[in-house]
């Protein structure tokens, strides 16, 4: 291989990715299409930010001697592209190539699953070493594709394209803007909407959701859009745009089913982003994708073993810059150390609207979390600056604290943090998700005072004193969340133990007692399959081996009719059991709400469970435990029984068709049953034995593929 490592895209992954691989000795390939730094750099977070930081401070004189001293647009735009040059002259080719790695400018396809064809482009200013000599091929033992995402597009009927704006057009604009029409209240949206209007620009939102920014909580919705209209932003909720005539958009108020009209000279379009995965051949190579973004696993690999992929491009991934980076740093881990493998992908994220009064969140909102839990759950509890000493000593009383708790537990769930340097306050809370500190161990904590974040203090001592003041109401909660697991597990517990007290009083091994059911059932023929079907379905509880049961069967009342009742047994048992770690996993997975092992177990389960559970039949997984899993991670019954119902029939038959070769009315010992063996039977046992065990290969090399 030419390389040990190409990572398609120098986007914020590669940061991570490609320098610290290179530093670690590895020989890496950067393929970058366009300007080196991604969205990031050129269009996402560096300017808008800059631009943010120059509308917050537009009292200070500007280059172009502007009236009053304040920034225009034009004036903004200018230092804008002057900061962000800044940091475009730390991301130039030779600066990065010292870090140790080749960067090749150009657009990258894959040719196989280690070799990619590059086809130079003329987009991005800095050389290429390809010098436009036509199309590189190169090969690298892994790729990694980090091609990160495009806006969105929007289609209005009679838009001139001029006229339309997105993030990678807006800091680019050289004259001044009277009459700006922002379509979509995101994050983008928002902060740009702010920005420019700080610097004399009319704006209007168009959100066709009913609050400013659906995606947080509705009461920082409410602050934003109160400061909003303060600053003369019209907004526009469950509007759509509809179509263009000249300079003016038509819209439609979904609420009163009027239109409009609002003149422009620009329209911004932030309606989300769209991964980059057009042209990159991934066909070829058999990548799993679709227009949403690359399919990758926990560890951010795909479906073909040395192609992984990090980022935007990822489907269903946040599309965060501090998202991005952190795969990459578990994707260089893993690499790296191989045999040590962790996965990135469940970490805690916050994300941050960076208006004038910010909006940092983390975890999720009510209503995410009452799609899970009950209203009953959730212990929310709001504490707002204007109750804070220093917010009111520094006359910066706008916002609140808002956290989510698990009832009694005090478990962090979710928070949201609205007011001036929200995000820079958000660290506490991200932490203590991450580590599952309670809010019992964060009201224990000394914060300084005066400060701001003392207000995250206060919000866990008001959950502390709501669970304390209210304790017997709270108790009453408990008994009731927990009543069904309490009963459930105290019959358990007493069934078990009578079963055992009984086995050690009487001296009594496990061949003694399956001795004891078999002349017991052999001598009641009329009621004895009904009894041996009560006893397979209950044998669950104290765990009595499935094998002896259905061996006895055969024993007991031939294959036929041993095949018959073993399968109602055996199908209930399994049903029981499920019911059993449907009882006990039930908690256990709402406390992984918010992602974590046991949700992505139960979402893989069910992306295909009769597959899943037919495969693990087939394949002579552990009986019980199956059931017990599959009820715990509550998988689709009807897939996990029918699939058990098919799956256990060449198992069960084999044992059956064993137990059958030893048929005796009574039985004294095993040894016993030994005497007038029918060989012929277990013949036939063997042979569906080895049956059975190519079925089950062969469906295991299937799945592998």
């Amino acid at each position: 291989m030419n390389y040990d490592v190409a990572v398609i895209g120098a986007g914020s992954g590669w940061l991570t990715v490609a320098i610290w691989l290179a530093g670690a000795g590895k020989k890496v390939a950067l393929i970058e299409r366009g300007l080196i730094g991604g969205d990031c750099t050129n269009y996402g977070c560096v300017p808008s930010k800059a631009l943010i930081d120059i509308a917050k401070d537009n009292s200070s004189p500007c280059k172009g001697e502007v009236s009053g001293g304040r920034w225009g647009l034009k004036e903004a735009l200018v230092e804008v592209r002057e900061r962000r040059q800044e940091i475009q002259d730390e991301e130039t080719v030779e600066k990065i190539e010292k870090y140790g790695m080749d960067i090749i400018q150009g657009f990258a396809s894959f040719k196989n699953k280690n070799t990619l064809a590059i086809i130079p482009t003329n987009t991005s200013p800095q050389p290429s070493p390809l010098k436009g000599e036509g199309v590189a091929i190169i090969s690298a033992k892994k790729i990694v594709i980090s091609t990160g995402s495009h806006p969105k597009v929007y289609p209005i009927e009679g838009i001139d394209s001029k006229d339309f704006l997105t993030n990678e057009t807006i800091f680019e604009q050289t004259d001044d803007i009277k009459d700006l029409v922002v379509i979509g209240g995101g994050y983008i949206g928002c902060e740009m909407a702010e920005s420019l209007a700080s610097l004399g620009v009319k704006v209007t939102i168009i959100q066709r959701n009913i609050c400013l920014i659906p995606r947080e909580e509705e009461e920082a919705s409410e602050v934003i859009e109160k400061i909003f209209r303060e600053k003369g932003i019209d907004i526009c909720t469950n509007t759509v745009a509809e179509k263009v005539v000249g300079k003016k958009l038509i819209v439609l108020d979904r609420s009163s089913g009027t239109t409009h009209e609002i003149v422009f000279d620009k329209i911004l379009v932030s309606l989300g982003r769209v991964a980059n995965v057009e042209k990159l051949n991934l066909e070829k190579v058999g990548v799993k994708y679709d227009t949403a973004g690359i399919y990758v696993n926990k560890h951010n690999r795909t479906n073909v073993k040395n192609i992984f992929a990090i980022g935007d491009c990822v489907n269903g991934n946040p599309q965060f810059t501090h998202w991005a980076n952190n795969e990459g740093r578990g994707l260089v881990r893993n690499i790296l150390l191989p045999q040590i493998k962790a996965t990135s992908r469940n970490a805690i994220l916050p994300a941050t609207l960076y208006t004038s009064i910010e909006v940092a969140r983390v975890g999720k909102t009510r209503m995410e979390l009452l799609e899970v839990y009950t209203d009953d759950d959730i212990v929310s509890k709001t504490i707002y600056f204007d109750s804070n000493d220093r917010s009111k000593v520094t006359k910066d009383t706008v916002g609140f604290v808002k956290v989510h708790f698990r009832r009694i537990s005090g478990k962090i769930l979710g928070a949201t943090i609205v007011g001036s340097r929200a995000g820079d306050m958000l660290p506490i809370l991200i932490s203590a998700m991450e580590h599952k500190t309670s809010a019992y161990k964060l009201s224990r904590i000394v914060f300084s005072y005066p400060t701001k974040s003392e207000a995250i203090k206060k919000v866990c001592d008001a959950f502390v004193l709501h669970t304390l003041s209210g304790f017997k109401s709270e108790a009453k909660y408990w008994i009731k969340d927990n009543a069904l697991q309490v009963v459930t597990a105290t019959i358990w517990i007493i069934l078990a133990y009578t079963f055992f007290m009984y086995k050690s009083m009487h001296n009594l091994s496990v061949e003694d007692i399956a001795i004891s059911v078999y002349n017991f059932i052999s001598g009641n023929p009329t009621i004895g399959p009904l009894i041996y079907i009560c006893l397979y379905a209950i044998r669950p509880v104290v765990l009595f081996p499935a094998t002896f049961m259905t061996f006895m069967s055969g024993a007991l009342f031939g294959f036929w009719w041993g095949l018959a009742f073993t399968l109602v047994g055996e199908n209930m048992s399994a049903a029981f059991a499920y019911l059993l770690g449907k009882i006990f996993g039930k908690k256990l997975l709402r406390g992984n709400a918010s992602g974590g092992i046991l949700t992505e177990l139960k979402d893989k389960a069910n992306e295909a469970p009769f597959m899943t559970i037919l495969s693990a039949r087939l394949l002579f997984f552990p009986f019980d435990l199956v059931n017990y899993i599959s009820g715990f991670l509550r998988i689709n019954f009807k897939g996990f029984f029918l699939a058990t119902l098919i799956g256990i029939i060449p198992g069960a038959s084999v044992f059956i068709l064993a137990g059958a070769a030893f048929q005796n009315e009574k039985i004294t010992s095993f040894s016993d049953a030994i005497r007038g063996i029918d060989i012929t039977m277990l013949y036939y046992a063997a042979g569906l034995f080895i049956i059975t065990i190519i079925l089950a290969k062969v469906l295991k090399k299937f799945l592998k593929k």
